[in-house]
């Protein structure tokens, strides 16, 4: 085995985090127009919780938005889980996004659909939930919703939808 030097690791430790691309979708932070922007798979309620207490630290007085959504090979409970953590966020908006390229065997509209359940059972009233097509909508409504002070929790699951959330961003 090849032997890495302790200066090199102790370079690229040192290092990492610097550009973007390190760790691309893993809690990408950015302030744009006194907006607080988290860029994040945060795909199960695990990842999910922890990116809202993150958000949690930002959001001060103003608002909080997210965009939710899921691949279709999921169990039910696994979205209602995913959901019921969304909403302990006490979120002002949620984006559900439609991923039709992830369906996996579910009809058009059935993830939004148990995910907007979900959120109602937990509080989340129905006027602050919205359904969008696509990630890059998803974001694009967040943003156009958005205003100084307010922090977006742009959970994106795709490369295309991180690249779409990121040209907007920078």
């Amino acid at each position: 085995a090849e032997r890495i030097e302790p200066a090199t690791i102790a370079d690229v430790f040192a290092r990492f985090g610097s550009d973007p691309r390190d760790n691309a979708g893993r809690l990408m932070r950015y302030e744009l127009g006194g907006l607080n922007l988290i860029v994040d798979f945060a795909h199960n309620p695990a990842a999910l919780s922890g990116l809202v207490d993150f958000a949690q630290q930002l959001r001060g007085p103003g608002r909080l938005a997210m965009l939710l959504g899921q691949a279709g090979n999921r169990e039910d409970a696994d979205l209602e889980r995913l959901a019921t953590v969304a909403a302990s966020a006490r979120p002002d908006l949620v984006v559900l996004k439609e991923m039709t390229g992830y369906l996996r065997g579910r009809g058009g509209g059935e993830i939004p659909a148990i995910l907007r359940r979900a959120l109602a059972r937990a509080g989340v009233a129905e006027s602050a939930v919205v359904d969008v097509d696509g990630e890059d909508a998803a974001v694009r409504h967040a943003l156009a919703w958005a205003r100084a002070g307010d922090v977006l929790m742009l959970m994106v699951h795709t490369r295309d939808g991180r690249r779409a959330a990121l040209g907007l961003i920078d």
